[in-house]
C-alpha cells in the first residue's frame, strides 16, 4: 500500500463518525486581512478546529492575506483542509493583485490548446502559492441557443468539439500547476429556463435525447479530461428523471444514476451552495444536507449552519437514513484528493514566496495576450485598420446597462490617454436627453465614432437589451457617418443583432467579476485602433443566422 493510501485508511479508521461527517462539509471564509481579535476568526476556527470541517472556500483578499489565512486555518485543523476558490478567470477573480484572465469563453475564439493550458497552469501555480488546492472551474455548461445565452461568457460556447478541447487543455494546465479542478454546473446551466411555479429554480426543458447529446456530452468531455470534482446545481431535468422537478442538488437520478453510473464519474461530487433562501425554504436548512448525501453528493458546500447540518447528518446515519459506509466512501474520496496534493506531508505555504509567483508581469502578459488574440471582429466595412487621421477627431459613446458601472469611466480615461483629442459621453439608464443631444452633436462633428457597449444579456431574457432611445441615437449617427462607426462589445456578441448598421463590430469576452477580466480588453481595443495587434478570434457561440459559430474577420 502506498503512503498516501495508508494515510487515508488510517484516518478513516481513527476518525469518529462525527469528524468523518464534518470532512464532507465545506464552509466559507474571507481572504482579506482580519485582525486577531475579529469575531470572524472565532467562527472560522470553530468550524475548523471544533467541528472539523474538511474544506474551506475563500473570497476576497490579497495574495499574502490569503496565504496568511490559509496557513492559520491549516494550523488549527486536525486533518488538513482542502482549500478551494472560484478561479474561473484565474486567481485575480477573487484575489486583488493576482492574475485575472478574460472569461473562459475567450479561450474558445483562439482555439489554442497551448494557450488554454498555459492559462490553467498560471492559475494553478498562483493558487498553490497562496495555499489553495481546488478551483471551482472550468464551467462545462454548453450554450446551444442564440436566444438563450444563459451563462454568457462563463461558458466555452456552443461548439461541442471546441468545448471539449478547451476543457481538456484547461484541466491539464491546472493539474500541471498543482491544483485540482471542478466541472460545473451539472446537469448544465447553459440553456436553462425558469421552472413553472418555482421561478427561483431552473430546469432543462428538453427531450432526454437532446439533453444527453448536449448537456451530458459536455460533462462527459470534462470527465474524460480528468476533472477531480463535479459540482451540481439547483437545476431539474424532468425528461431524464421520470418527470421529477427535484434539482440535482437532491435528485439521486441525476447524481447517482446519471453522473456516477452512466457517465462514469468516480471523483468527488459536490453540491453548489446550500444556503440560498429558496433552497432552504423548499428543503429545510439542515434537511437539504441529508437529501444531498442521499442523492449521492460527497461534499456539502456552504450549508446555512454547518454545526446543525452536521448534527442532522449524524442523526440520519444513526437512524439508518444514511449508511455509515456511504459516509466512509465519500470521506475516502476527499482524503485521497488531499493526499494527491501532498497535504498529508505539508499543509503550510511559504508566505515569503508569494510575491515571486502571484500576479507577476509575465503572468499578466499572458492575460493581455489572451485578450489581444481573442478579440473577434464580426463585421468590418473598411474602417479597420483605423487611420491616424480619423483617430485625431474621434468621439467615444459609452452605453451602459447598469447605472453605477465604473468601467465606462475607466475606458474613457484610457482612450483619452491614447488619443488626447478624443471626447467621451456616457449614456446611462437615467441619462438626461441633453447628454444624448451633446453626444449627437459631437458625433456629427467628429470623423470617427466609437460605441463602447457595456450591456450584458438579461439572464434567461433578452440577449441584447439595448434601450430604444440609445438605438435611435446609434441609427442616426450610423446614417450620417457611413463607414466611420465602430462598436466594441465588452462581453456580449449578441448586441450586433440590434446594431448591424455600424461599419465595424468587435467583441471582447469579459464582463467583470464572475464573467472575466473586462479592463484588459480596454488596452487590447486601443492596440487594435492603433494597428499594433491583429485579433484571431472566431465566434464560439451562435448569435444569428448571419453570425454563426466560426464568424471572425482577420485583418
Amino acid at each position: 500500500m502506498m503512503a498516501e493510501d495508508r494515510w487515508v485508511e488510517e484516518l478513516i479508521a481513527r476518525l469518529p463518525l462525527e469528524k468523518k461527517i464534518a470532512q464532507m462539509i465545506t464552509v466559507e471564509v474571507g481572504g482579506s486581512y482580519v485582525p486577531d481579535d475579529d469575531p470572524r476568526w472565532e467562527r472560522w476556527i470553530g468550524h475548523v478546529r471544533d467541528l472539523g470541517v474538511g474544506g474551506v472556500v475563500f473570497y476576497g483578499g490579497t495574495p499574502r492575506d490569503v496565504a496568511r489565512v490559509t496557513n492559520r486555518l491549516q494550523a488549527e485543523a486536525d486533518v488538513p483542509l482542502l482549500v478551494s476558490a472560484d478561479f474561473e478567470c484565474g486567481p485575480g477573480q477573487q484575489v486583488a493583485g493576482a492574475t485575472e484572465f478574460p472569461a473562459d469563453m475567450a479561450l474558445a475564439p483562439v482555439g489554442s490548446d497551448e494557450l488554454a493550458a498555459r492559462v490553467g497552469e498560471i492559475g494553478g501555480r498562483e493558487g498553490r502559492a497562496m495555499g489553495v488546492h481546488l478551483t471551482y472551474s472550468p464551467v462545462a455548461d454548453f450554450t446551444p441557443r442564440a436566444e438563450n445565452p444563459a451563462e454568457s461568457v462563463r461558458t466555452f460556447g456552443g461548439d461541442m468539439d471546441l468545448l471539449g478541447r478547451m476543457i481538456r487543455a484547461f484541466v491539464r494546465g491546472y493539474h500541471a500547476g498543482g491544483m485540482l479542478t471542478t466541472a460545473k454546473h451539472f446537469p448544465g446551466r447553459g440553456d436553462v429556463t425558469r421552472m413553472p411555479g418555482r421561478p427561483l429554480f431552473q430546469q432543462i426543458d428538453k427531450p432526454a435525447a437532446q439533453v444527453e447529446e448536449q448537456e451530458f456530452r459536455a460533462f462527459r468531455h470534462a470527465i474524460d479530461a480528468g476533472v477531480d470534482v463535479v459540482m451540481t446545481e439547483h437545476i431539474a431535468v424532468p425528461s431524464v428523471t421520470g418527470g421529477s422537478d427535484l434539482p440535482a442538488s437532491v435528485e439521486g437520478r441525476l447524481v447517482t444514476v446519471w453522473l456516477r453510473e452512466r457517465l462514469g464519474f468516480t471523483g468527488i461530487i459536490s453540491s453548489d451552495d446550500l444556503w440560498y433562501d429558496h433552497v432552504v425554504e423548499r428543503f429545510g436548512k439542515d434537511e437539504v444536507a441529508v437529501k444531498a448525501i442521499q442523492a449521492g453528493h460527497d461534499v456539502i458546500l456552504k450549508p446555512k449552519d454547518a454545526f446543525t447540518a452536521a448534527a442532522r447528518i449524524l442523526e440520519a446515519v444513526r437512524s439508518g437514513e444514511i449508511a455509515e459506509t456511504r459516509i466512509d466512501d465519500s470521506v475516502r474520496r476527499i482524503l485521497a484528493c488531499k493526499a494527491s496534493r501532498g497535504l498529508h506531508v505539508t499543509r503550510a505555504v511559504d508566505e515569503t514566496a508569494v510575491g515571486a509567483i502571484v500576479g507577476t508581469s509575465a503572468h499578466r502578459a499572458v492575460a493581455g495576450e489572451l485578450a489581444d488574440r481573442s478579440m473577434t471582429i464580426l463585421k468590418n466595412d473598411g474602417v479597420l485598420p483605423t487611420s491616424a487621421a480619423l483617430l485625431r477627431n474621434a468621439v467615444n459613446i459609452n452605453i451602459q446597462k447598469a447605472e453605477n458601472d465604473p468601467s465606462p469611466a475607466a475606458l474613457a480615461s484610457k482612450l483619452t490617454t491614447a488619443f488626447p483629442s478624443l471626447r467621451s459621453f456616457d449614456l446611462r439608464p437615467d441619462t438626461d436627453s441633453t447628454v444624448h443631444e451633446r453626444a449627437r452633436q459631437a458625433a456629427q462633428a467628429g470623423e470617427l465614432v466609437i460605441f463602447s457597449l457595456f450591456v450584458p444579456r438579461d439572464r434567461m431574457g433578452d440577449a441584447a437589451p439595448l434601450r430604444e432611445r440609445d438605438l435611435a441615437l446609434i441609427a442616426e449617427i450610423v446614417k450620417t457617418k457611413p463607414g466611420r462607426t465602430i462598436a466594441i462589445a465588452y462581453g456580449n456578441p449578441h448586441l450586433i443583432t440590434r446594431m448591424g448598421g455600424v461599419a465595424a463590430f468587435v467583441v471582447g469576452y469579459g464582463e467583470k467579476g464572475w464573467f472575466g477580466n473586462q479592463a484588459v480588453y480596454f488596452d487590447s481595443f486601443i492596440r487594435l485602433l492603433q494597428g499594433t495587434v491583429k485579433p484571431e478570434g472566431r465566434l464560439p457561440v451562435r448569435v444569428s443566422k448571419e453570425y454563426p459559430i466560426g464568424t471572425g474577420i482577420r485583418l
